[in-house]
């Protein structure tokens, strides 16, 4: 097994870890509040999405500034950022953080309209969107990472994900 703390592929995919484990709660939740009868008990399920909010805010964003700014500017130097696997996964960031600005625009909006449908559609979206990109990027992008990438390259990114971890706390 990789040291995390020395490789930035192995950190990364310690953060998808974490983000798995939310996006299934976020299911979780969904199915929840698709299924119960009970407006109180919808209420309160909603409320605790806040929490699913914070974590894509700071947690999210912080791991796809890692990318953004130390992994997909040196791997591209290699393959291109123009087309292909990086510039894909520059655009899915972008629709995600759409979706989530959306998702947390239906929440509020939920307190007047009552409308949780909406809140469970896009929920699902994103749950998808960011499955499906954590795959990619693991199956992928990080494979082609490992290969292309020197030692000296990779020392490098890790000290600009600390940079980027300190900028942001």
């Amino acid at each position: 097994m990789t040291d995390s703390s020395l490789d930035p592929i192995a950190a990364l995919k310690s953060d998808h870890a974490a983000v798995r484990t939310v996006l299934n709660n976020l299911d979780g939740y969904l199915k929840k509040i698709s299924l119960v009868s009970s407006a109180g008990l919808r209420n309160n399920l909603i409320n605790q999405l806040n929490e699913i909010t914070a974590f894509i805010d700071k947690d999210l964003e912080m791991h796809f500034k890692k990318e953004e700014n130390a992994l997909f500017p040196v791997l591209g130097s290699h393959i291109g950022t123009e087309t292909g696997p990086v510039h894909v996964m520059l655009i899915e960031h972008a629709q995600s953080r759409e979706l989530s600005l959306e998702f947390k625009s239906k929440i509020k909006k939920y307190r007047d309209s009552g409308d949780y449908n909406s809140i469970v559609n896009i929920g699902y979206a994103f749950v998808k969107l960011l499955s499906e990109h954590i795959d990619k990027e693991e199956q992928i992008l990080f494979n082609i990472a490992d290969i292309q990438l020197s030692k000296e390259e990779k020392h490098g990114i890790m000290e600009n994900f600390l940079i980027i971890t300190s900028q942001t706390v």
